[in-house]
């Protein structure tokens, strides 16, 4: 019985912060090797807005891009540049795909390129201190 309560305490305890994980803002770093060479990408996540913003290191420049999917396994965004790449977020695993397509001149799409990337939460400090931003 001592157990039962236990676990009620802690669980009406932490039942709070669960919430609150699902509705703000997550700074994420996730790194992937391209050709020999680590590449790091610097992301913030608004589960509120529905916003991915990318920290574009070229321009030292945020840009916003809509989600396209969000629960609690997955978050979802395209980008669409010259190309549309489409990325992928697994918070179980912590895992990110990122897939560029492109069309071809008969107009079908293919897969120009495709990588997988590790990734890691940052707190504010830490993504400051990465991005200057």
């Amino acid at each position: 019985m001592i157990q039962y309560r236990i676990f009620f305490i802690i669980y009406f305890i932490l039942c709070p912060f669960e919430v609150y994980a699902n509705n703000h803002t997550q700074n994420l770093s996730c790194f992937h090797m391209d050709n020999g060479n680590r590449v790091d990408n610097y992301w913030i996540i608004d589960s509120s807005k529905k916003i991915v913003s990318y920290w574009n290191e070229t321009d030292n420049a945020i840009d916003d891009y809509k989600v396209t999917k969000m629960d609690n396994k997955t978050v979802a965004w395209n980008q669409m540049k010259t190309e549309l790449t489409v990325f992928v977020l697994d918070k179980y695993t912590m895992r990110q795909s990122g897939t560029i397509i492109s069309s071809t001149m008969e107009g079908k799409s293919e897969i120009k390129q495709r990588w997988f990337a590790d990734c890691v939460f940052l707190n504010n400090e830490e993504f400051r201190d990465k991005t200057g931003n």
